[in-house]
């Protein structure tokens, strides 16, 4: 796009050294006023249009920036949103996996818990 915009640039330029414009810019070599005023209206309009077409290129670079800037946080969020998936995941088999090796060691103990319990009891009644 903007390779584009400076095509076109150049190209009003060419067009303008073509037409004759580029000679009022030596209105000293003329002799008049009436040359100064038209090269100077001419200077003006062409560094108009020069802001014209560098204001596009800006334009249309931050729009590719942008659009490039949403690409990347597009793919970073789905990056970001499976390694939480699979991070969850690991978490939960992780939970589970302490619950049982908790209950495996908790079990014997309520076991001789009870027994001691029933024990302590038993003869006192």
């Amino acid at each position: 796009m903007a390779e584009e915009t400076a095509r076109r640039t150049t190209a009003a330029a060419r067009r303008a050294a073509d037409d004759g414009e580029g000679q009022q810019l030596l209105p000293l070599a003329w002799g008049g006023m009436e040359g100064l005023i038209r090269a100077n209206q001419t200077l003006i309009d062409r560094t108009s249009e020069l802001s014209r077409a560098w204001l596009a290129c800006w334009q249309e670079q931050f729009a590719e920036g942008m659009e490039l800037a949403r690409e990347v946080l597009d793919r970073q969020g789905t990056s970001v949103r499976s390694s939480l998936e699979r991070l969850n995941a690991q978490a939960s088999q992780s939970a589970e996996l302490t619950s049982g090796m908790v209950d495996g060691y908790l079990a014997p103990l309520r076991e001789s818990a009870g027994k001691a319990a029933e024990q302590t009891t038993g003869p006192a009644a």
